[in-house]
């Protein structure tokens, strides 16, 4: 069933959609998450944040680590249906292009709303779109099975959930001691 459902998806493979796809894997790339996250951590330290600047770090080497962990234990071979267009070496599930985007880009559409005034939930949201298009990225460039995007873009959604409640509490005013 997952071999039948990529390769409908690669069926449907037009020049312009390779082009749009091979750049949704630059956004789930591992040098590219650090500099996000190196970025949003040296946002927060600029603005005196420090626990969100570590709760930043945290939830990145967390999204490294976790699906690295799990692919050890887990060892599934990625499909090789057709030549692939990217570089995708290792193991497959699950897909940490999936639970880096899912992790990273809804926090950080969350805080960017939030320290703009914006809508949070608008900005969570922009950032699942974000990862929407990571992990059908990863089916459209035949580098993983559906059921390895499915547990990456879970793990990543609940990863960005936990991270978006420690900003909260960080953020909160602190309780009055009495005095």
């Amino acid at each position: 069933m997952e071999t039948d459902a990529l390769l409908w998806i690669h069926d449907r493979a037009t020049p312009a959609l390779d082009g749009l796809f091979v750049l949704s894997n630059l956004l789930g790339l591992w040098w590219f998450c650090i500099v996000v996250v190196a970025a949003v951590t040296a946002w927060q330290l600029r603005r005196g944040e420090r626990r969100a600047a570590l709760a930043w770090v945290a939830l990145g080497v967390v999204v490294w680590a976790l699906p690295e962990l799990i692919k050890a234990a887990v060892a599934r071979p990625r499909p090789a249906l057709w030549p692939a267009l990217v570089d995708a070496p290792g193991l497959s599930f699950p897909s940490a292009h999936a639970v880096a985007s899912a992790a990273l880009y809804p926090v950080l559409g969350w805080m960017v709303a939030r320290c703009c005034g914006g809508r949070t939930g608008a900005g969570y949201g922009l950032g699942v779109v974000v990862a929407l298009f990571v992990g059908l990225g990863r089916l459209y460039l035949g580098v993983h099975w559906p059921s390895d995007v499915l547990a990456g873009w879970a793990l990543g959604l609940v990863l960005s959930a936990l991270g978006v409640l420690w900003l909260k509490k960080l953020s909160a005013p602190e309780p009055d001691a009495g005095v």
